[in-house]
């Protein structure tokens, strides 16, 4: 039977309105055309910040029902949204909600005359919708009275306004989702929104992974210990640019763009912890927003001394122990079920054992006459509280604190008190370069590791054991799943640290792999266990080798004697001539001349080198990827195994069997998982 708008609402006209307890309103199961659960948890949460802020603006449509309560027919969104509000206290359960009362036969009349005359409009249309009103002179408040929503609303809408017209088409065309656009709304910038949706690969484009890339250079707040040291209200009132996330559940959240003010800030609010660590009686006192520990590695490192206790301290001391050792028989001599005894007992131990770690604190000390040659380093620490590095020797005072040390330490009073780093030789590849060419060793590590399941299975395996045996903090890092493994692509990583990476052998055969994957597995995640389910052995191992390869990690900075990707790549038998080629923007444009000298004739022969030297270096990297055509050389850090000899020379040394000693529960190397 087909029903007019009209006679729906002449049903509506009819029926009479009143208030009713909300604890009185239970959801029909029987007249709601629109099943409930079926609203988004935003949607829910914005109408019920709507109805904090007006009131409920439209009635719901209810049916009397059994011992005194009414079924809702008619406004699911509107109740969910009251039952939110009275959950988290900010209404009473008895809060009184306006209802139209229909008759039982005529509710399902009422409830399509809330859904099938109402025909929403598309999101995007909602945002021009508000920019015209505001466009027009209306304020954040009337839009949004007239829409029934919160100033809250508005805001957040307009702001999805702002994205590049060219997203915004795309979300019309359902091609991007409400969370996405609100993670590409941070930032205003148009070019920026559009290359951070196309640098993302269409598998990889969730919000987490957007935001990162929009906000890599900034600040947040509230998880930055040197903004919650500083404080945003001191940021803020120091003019520091900032902008904050509309669509954050907290308000005080702020994303902060002037990092040299916010390291200002903190420095200067360390000042006054600087004068008192100074008063101590060092030598000098350096202040830092941030412990670089890179910063200080060419540093020797003062060491407290213990001095000989007191009377009062000894005895406090002996005592102490005593009553630990009286306390300690107590609790052997309980028989199994004096479980409350024995917790009290064990609570006066550790209240025991805290008083003797003061005593031991205090009679640990700096030695006064060593203070004058060393210093400190007040900073931030992780948890956003000023911290003090002290101890520390700078390397033009290690022979005057070698002196002090020998002097004030005759008959062994300062023995092993000053610890000075090994003179710091020049290392061959510079930070840079060593996690370029790192990165490439990864990659090939990856590649390789695709091919060969049987690797990746004990790999995964090896991990697993690991993190199950060997890490006694393990239950900290389970999650509310059904296996509790995460897995990170390192993808981002091996771009960041090589520029030239995306062209590399290894890369595109990864991402060719990818890209079959991606077509292959089902988008909807629920259906991927049975789908690999039904599948045979050879396509779950191939699968398990891809997702293992794609965590592979191992990218260093200085060059390591060993690598974490060692093990790994003996087990493959990694040959990086397969995937890596010197070449000027490889390697040589990287280095100095003088290595540049020593690389031809370690690939070449001296002959070959000695011309080099009289050129200018874009004449000598020029010809020395002639010379070095056919060579197929490799620095020593992507040597491994076949590839670990010295090209010309058929000998050079072995690597394979020092990397053999690596223990089984390291042969896996380094994965993210």
């Amino acid at each position: 039977m087909k029903f007019t708008k009209a006679e729906i609402d002449a049903v509506i006209v009819a029926s009479p309105r009143t208030t009713v307890p909300l604890n009185k309103l239970v959801l029909s199961v029987d007249y709601q055309v629109r099943p409930g659960g079926s609203t988004s948890k935003l949607s829910i949460a914005e109408l019920a910040a709507s109805i904090k802020d007006s009131g409920v603006l439209q009635n719901l449509i209810v049916v009397k029902g059994v011992q005194g309560q009414y079924d809702v027919c008619a406004g699911g969104r509107r109740l969910e949204s009251l039952n939110l509000l009275a959950s988290s206290g900010e209404i009473p359960d008895n809060y009184p909600v306006p209802v139209l009362i229909v008759p039982a036969d005529k509710a399902l009349l009422a409830s399509l005359a809330e859904n099938i005359f109402h025909v929403p409009m598309h999101p995007a249309d909602e945002y021009v919708a508000f920019a015209k009103l505001l466009g027009a002179g209306k304020s954040v408040e009337d839009v949004a009275a007239a829409f029934g929503v919160t100033p809250l609303v508005v805001k957040r809408r307009m702001k999805l306004a702002s994205v590049s017209p060219k997203l915004m088409a795309q979300f019309r065309e359902d091609e991007i989702g409400l969370d996405c656009l609100m993670a590409l709304a941070l930032v205003d910038d148009h070019d920026k929104q559009e290359q951070a949706w196309a640098g993302l690969q269409p598998w990889n484009r969730r919000p987490e992974c957007l935001r990162q890339l929009l906000t890599q250079d900034e600040v947040e707040s509230d998880r930055d210990p040197v903004a919650r040291y500083v404080t945003l209200k001191a940021y803020e009132k120091a003019g520091g640019a900032m902008r904050r996330d509309l669509f954050s559940d907290d308000d005080k959240k702020a994303y902060l763009l002037d990092v040299p003010l916010l390291h200002q800030l903190a420095t200067d609010k360390l000042r006054k912890k600087a004068r008192q660590v100074a008063a101590e009686g060092w030598k000098w006192v350096d202040v830092q927003a941030r412990w670089v520990r890179d910063d200080y590695l060419s540093h020797g490192e003062l060491h407290k001394t213990r001095r000989a206790p007191t009377e009062q301290e000894a005895a406090s001391l002996d005592a102490l122990q005593a009553r630990m050792a009286a306390l300690q028989e107590q609790m052997d001599a309980l028989d199994e079920g004096d479980e409350d005894q024995a917790d009290d007992l064990d609570r006066e131990i550790a209240a025991l054992q805290v008083q003797c770690k003061a005593i031991e604190a205090d009679l640990s000390t700096w030695p006064a006459d060593l203070m004058k040659q060393a210093g400190c380093v007040v900073h931030v620490d992780q948890n956003g509280a000023p911290t003090v590095k002290r101890g520390l020797i700078r390397p033009d005072d290690r022979s005057d604190m070698a002196q002090a040390a020998r002097q004030a330490g005759e008959g062994g009073a300062h023995a092993g008190v000053v610890s000075l780093p090994s003179p710091k030789t020049r290392p061959v590849h510079s930070d840079k370069l060593m996690r370029r060419l790192s990165a490439h060793r990864v990659a090939a590590v990856q590649a390789e590791l695709i091919a060969r399941p049987d690797v990746a299975l004990v790999a995964i395996t090896a991990q697993l054991a690991k993190k199950l045996f060997l890490n006694h903090d393990y239950r900290y890092h389970q999650q509310d799943q059904v296996l509790a493994i995460t897995a990170t692509d390192s993808q981002s990583d091996l771009r960041a640290a090589a520029d030239d990476i995306e062209t590399s052998p290894a890369w595109l055969r990864m991402d060719a792999e990818r890209r079959a994957w991606a077509d292959k597995l089902p988008q909807d995640m629920d259906a991927m266990f049975p789908w690999l389910l039904a599948q045979d052995q050879a396509t779950v191992l191939q699968l398990l080798a891809f997702a293992v390869a794609s965590t592979v990690t191992g990218i260093h900075g200085v060059e390591p004697a060993t690598q974490k990707t060692d093990a790994l790549a003996l087990a493959l038998g990694l040959d990086m001539r397969r995937w890596w080629k010197a070449s000027g923007p490889s390697y040589l444009n990287h280095v100095s001349k003088g290595r540049l000298l020593e690389v031809v004739t370690e690939a070449v022969d001296i002959n070959a080198a000695a011309p080099l030297a009289a050129l200018k270096k874009d004449a000598a990297v020029a010809a020395a990827e002639q010379a070095m055509a056919g060579a197929a050389w490799l620095p020593m850090c992507l040597r491994t195994g076949a590839s670990s000899k010295r090209p010309g020379d058929g000998g050079g040394t072995d690597h394979s069997a020092a990397l053999g000693e690596t223990s089984d529960a390291d042969a896996v190397g380094e994965l993210a998982v």
